[in-house]
């Protein structure tokens, strides 16, 4: 007998069995599971090729190879999870504010806004924009400052300011403008600005002799009459004050005199 031949004998048996055996073991529902995989897969094999998906393998080959295929499958995931964590009130309300969103931006381009981001960039960069905020809340915090009452004497004070502009000006303001506008042409106005500290203080000194009048005037009064004669009159000029007192008046009474000639000569 041929070795060889036994041999390969022996590995159909042995195959025979073997596929003897796994047909005893199937059962009807296995089989028929067992179709239903493989006509699955042929479908499914059928698909891919008529769909064309074979030439993205190697598409699906690099992402595999680079990482990106389990990136995305994170990404999925994370799209996944936020749709599953939304509810339809949040649902609502991003509907909502992309609506009023996409109003807004066509409200915007309607109006021609677009036109003013270079003058709002221009206040930005130079820090305009930040003025006019700071201003704005000055104007809100005066504004919520206000009571009525302060707003009713502001309005009182402006209607007065207004009423005496009105009276100035129909009481002949443009006469006391074109008075002073000729005293200012002529160098007057300068003079007088000049003469006041000097013409103050001679009004001091004048307010100081009307003073000192009405204190004799009352001192005359509450003084006893005097006795006349030439007796009276020697006793007084004795005395050092009343001496003093002439030699004043006439040294008041010498420039005095003296005045017409002074306005002569600068004349």
């Amino acid at each position: 007998m041929d070795p060889q031949g036994n041999g390969v004998q022996g590995v159909d048996f042995e195959v025979q069995r073997v596929v003897q055996a796994a047909r005893d073991a199937l059962t009807d529902e296995m089989v028929e599971r067992l179709a239903t995989t493989v006509a699955d897969a042929a479908d499914l094999l059928d698909k891919v090729n008529r769909s064309g998906l074979g030439a993205a393998i190697p598409a699906i080959a690099e992402l595999v190879h680079n990482g990106d295929l389990a990136r995305v499958v994170k990404l999925a995931r994370v799209y996944g999870s936020a749709e599953d964590a939304l509810t339809d009130e949040m649902v609502g309300r991003l509907a909502t504010t992309v609506a009023e969103g996409a109003d807004l931006m066509d409200r915007v381009h309607r109006s021609g806004l677009g036109d003013a981001i270079p003058a709002l960039a221009e206040l930005v960069h130079n820090g305009d924009l930040a003025r006019i905020v700071k201003l704005a809340r000055v104007y809100g915090s005066a504004e919520d400052a206000l009571t009525d009452e302060m707003i009713g004497r502001l309005m009182d004070t402006l209607g007065n300011g207004l009423s005496l502009l009105d009276r100035f000006a129909r009481g002949g303001a443009e006469r006391v403008v074109a008075i002073l506008e000729g005293l200012e042409r002529s160098g007057a106005l300068q003079q007088l600005a000049e003469s006041l500290p000097d013409v103050a203080g001679r009004m001091a000194r004048l307010q100081a002799m009307a003073g000192a009048v009405d204190a004799a005037a009352v001192a005359s009064r509450t003084q006893p009459r005097s006795r006349g004669g030439v007796g009276g009159l020697w006793q007084m000029m004795r005395d050092p004050d009343t001496q003093d007192t002439l030699r004043f008046l006439l040294e008041v009474g010498r420039q005095l005199r003296s005045l017409p000639a002074e306005a002569a000569s600068r004349r």
